[in-house]
């Protein structure tokens, strides 16, 4: 069975669900009788507003599955570490990340140089494995390639909860958009991060890749001055006609599945996806927030501009694109969201068929581990109870394992 990957890549949230979280406890309290606000509703109005004033990067969110390298030579995908010389996602990662570690070293020691006393003892680089040949992935030679988007670092001192905190204070203080987590430091994109990396020639998703619809002219109208897309503030990129280009095109077909934004006020990502994705609950949760926020429209207490920027979310998350991918026709019966939330989380660990190969320990492990997956967003998506969505996942997972398993028990037979 392969082993935990040790330094995982944190999960990152919508951008929609992000903003209801903040807002929903203001609102239905600005809403109430006495309209009162308690503290905890106040303080998601100013985290919300925090961001939405703060200047903030974009990249283009690639449909593919994360695998990391470190400076050891470690190789991981989202949950599991990748087997010296194995395959993952059926891409040879081992011959395509081959020098990487020494790169990855390099980037330790430049930010060790930068953060002083505050030893780093692994520094890991996070990109994108473009498996899926989507939208001009082929076309602009991506496809079946890595780019980089973003870094986790983890402090040497004993005390790591605080030292992860001093590193992020000491590389904040260098420019760049860092953030701590529990899992160590995450490094989000920004001019520094780009410069680094074009320095080691290491390939960047907003380095190497541009939708191919929208012109090189188009593409650099931001406040940035590199390749990275950068805007003076978040209300700024999401009202913007560069963000319209990417979302709601004249052809009504986006060029991407979305946007990755990072906040540089306190290195939050979020992920913000067209209405052809799988979003959950999302365009419901705005369109409560809309309907709420007309009602409070001359409200002094809310940030500037709030309602028409949920107004635009809200419109990204519901217009479908007009030549969306074909859904799969499910059965009468079938758990729709349950089934979304699986094909989601296949990506996030290696291929099925790959794993059946390994016998039946390893592909109990898999599906205990995609039970545990799909529970958990099943959950976050669609605010299910999660006694109940355990039943779902569990259900859902071993159908459609049982399912794989048994075509791919057939097509071994055939070919035997």
């Amino acid at each position: 069975m392969a082993a935990r990957n040790p330094l995982k890549w944190p999960e990152i949230e919508q951008l929609g669900r992000e903003f209801h979280e903040c807002l929903a406890p203001a609102l239905e309290q600005m809403t109430s009788a006495d309209g009162a606000m308690e503290e905890e509703a106040r303080h998601g109005l100013a985290q919300l507003e925090a961001w939405l004033n703060a200047p903030c990067a974009a990249t283009v969110k690639i449909d593919g599955t994360n695998v990391g390298v470190d400076n050891t030579g470690l190789l991981v995908g989202r949950n599991t570490v990748v087997e010296p010389g194995a395959n993952y996602q059926k891409v040879d990662v081992w011959t395509l990340l081959q020098g990487y570690p020494e790169k990855v070293e390099l980037f330790r020691v430049e930010l060790q140089r930068l953060a002083g006393e505050e030893v780093i003892a692994q520094a890991m680089l996070y990109g994108e494995l473009c498996v899926n040949g989507k939208y001009d992935y082929a076309e602009v030679g991506i496809f079946k390639g890595w780019l980089c988007f973003g870094a986790m670092l983890v402090p040497g001192a004993q005390d790591a909860h605080l030292a992860t905190r001093r590193l992020s204070e000491r590389l904040r203080a260098e420019g760049f958009n860092v953030r701590a987590e529990d899992e160590g430091v995450l490094v989000a994109p920004s001019p520094q991060l780009e410069d680094l990396l074009v320095r080691l020639g290491v390939p960047s998703v907003f380095g190497a890749y541009r939708p191919t619809s929208i012109t090189e002219e188009q593409w650099a109208a931001h406040n940035g001055q590199g390749r990275l897309p950068r805007f003076g503030s978040m209300k700024q990129l999401l009202l913007s006609e560069w963000a319209q280009r990417v979302f709601l095109p004249a052809n009504g077909v986006p060029p991407c599945e979305g946007l990755v934004i990072s906040s540089e006020a306190d290195g939050k990502l979020f992920k913000w996806k067209h209405g052809g994705e799988e979003l959950g609950n999302v365009p419901e949760q705005l369109d409560a927030i809309v309907r709420q926020l007309q009602q409070l429209r001359d409200n002094q207490l809310l940030p500037e501009g709030l309602l028409e920027v949920c107004e635009r979310l809200l419109v990204v998350a519901t217009t479908k694109p007009s030549k969306n991918k074909p859904k799969t026709k499910k059965a009468i019966g079938e758990d729709a969201e349950g089934l979304a939330v699986f094909d989601s989380a296949l990506t996030k660990f290696d291929v099925l068929e790959v794993v059946f190969e390994r016998g039946k320990e390893a592909m109990a492990a898999q599906q205990s581990e995609l039970i545990e997956q799909v529970t958990k967003d099943l959950v976050k998506d669609y605010a299910a109870v999660e006694d109940e969505a355990l039943k779902r996942a569990t259900k859902v997972v071993r159908s459609q394992v049982g399912a794989r398993f048994g075509a791919w028990g057939r097509n071994q037979h055939g070919s035997a």
